[in-house]
């Protein structure tokens, strides 16, 4: 049976797609007039979901609420961090995509790693030293970093610098300051002439390429540049259709599952709330971008990045090679495998996917 607070958040919905604004803002108001985020974990959900809902009513409604949501946050530096500490999604997802891209380089004394989305390197620093911990030949890596964020692009350079200097690691460091769908022909060339084997990490950064970009034609190029791997790591949902109501009922699913698992996780009411607004950002993209073009939160589901890979001509790799020792303390989180990928979950829904696939024909 459906609350009265869904109902109400379903019911603002319908009167959005139906152009009746002035009664989908009645509904929020009613709505938010029933919430008390500080006694009842579920109604940050409620009131991020009707936020995200008010900035296609207007701005004003939507800037009054998130002067609501301000005393909670924090820095986004911070933001980021706390989730990817806190967050078993997140987390775990980085250590089983380090696990398989070091297994796919430790073999070798050269190697290069193609990395969509660098950010500030942090975990590439970990590749490092999880490569250096396991004996690995490697003596000589090249770290090509595409990432829009010049900032950011430094950071990861000394990042990396430093701490490969610290391991006996030659490092060769070639940045890219744009979107990965904003690489020109020379930038595809400088790709490909990297020693190899080359390989493709893209984590959370895939599902952000604009609207109107030919995503299967960016895997095609990502092929030419012959890559022995490529390791995505991706939330399994869509929220890339077209249809707002789908998208919400989608986002509900999705997001509702990984805020119960924060609240489950003990987290003190700072953190737990911070983590909750980290999401609420994405909400405000995935619902209230009022013209969809403008949406960068175009997350898909696993079968989809699959079948992507599969046509630019990659084989998935078999579920026994994917086989680790990966586990989260918490009783309802799970790891699940399967052909080409590794997905981490709340109960039994998948919410992030690790893909890998390589270039070896019928692998």
């Amino acid at each position: 049976m459906r609350s009265e607070k869904f109902s109400l958040l379903t019911r603002a919905l319908e009167e959005l797609q139906m152009g009746q604004a002035a009664a989908a803002r009645r509904s929020l108001a009613a709505l938010t007039r029933l919430l008390d985020v500080d006694a009842i974990a579920e109604d940050m959900k409620y009131f991020l979901f009707a936020t995200a809902l008010a900035r296609r009513v207007g701005v004003g409604e939507a800037q009054q609420m998130n002067l609501y949501l301000r005393r909670f946050e924090l820095p986004q530096i911070s933001l980021f961090n706390l989730v990817a500490e806190r967050l078993p999604m997140v987390g775990l997802a980085g250590h089983i995509s380090n696990d398989l891209m070091c297994g796919l380089i430790a073999d070798h004394e050269e190697a290069t790693l193609i990395d969509v989305g660098l950010g500030t390197g942090r975990q590439e620093v970990a590749l490092l030293r999880k490569l250096k911990a396991s004996g690995a030949a490697l003596r000589r890596l090249t770290v090509v970093g595409v990432e829009p964020d010049r900032d950011s692009l430094r950071q990861a350079e000394a990042a990396l610098s430093d701490t490969a200097r610290e391991l006996g690691i030659a490092l060769r460091f070639r940045g890219l300051p744009k979107v990965i769908e904003a690489l020109d022909e020379d930038d595809w060339g400088m790709l490909q002439d990297n020693p190899g084997p080359r390989v493709v990490h893209a984590a959370f950064a895939l599902h952000h390429m604009a609207a109107g970009v030919d995503r299967q034609d960016i895997f095609h190029r990502m092929r030419a540049v012959v890559p022995a791997a490529v390791v995505l790591v991706e939330p399994n949902s869509d929220h890339a259709t077209d249809s707002l109501s789908q998208r919400f009922h989608n986002a509900w699913h999705h997001f509702s599952h990984n805020f119960e698992l924060v609240d489950e996780l003990g987290l003190p009411p700072r953190e737990r709330n911070g983590i909750k607004l980290f999401f609420g950002r994405e909400l405000e993209d995935i619902l209230g971008a009022v013209d969809d073009s403008l949406r960068y939160e175009r997350h898909e589901r696993v079968e989809t990045w699959r079948e992507r890979l599969r046509a630019a001509g990659f084989s998935p790799v078999p579920a026994g090679r994917l086989a680790g020792s990966w586990s989260f303390e918490h009783p309802t989180v799970h790891i699940r495998q399967g052909p080409g990928y590794v997905g981490v979950g709340y109960k039994e829904e998948t919410l992030v996917t690790v893909l890998c696939a390589t270039a070896e024909v019928g692998c």
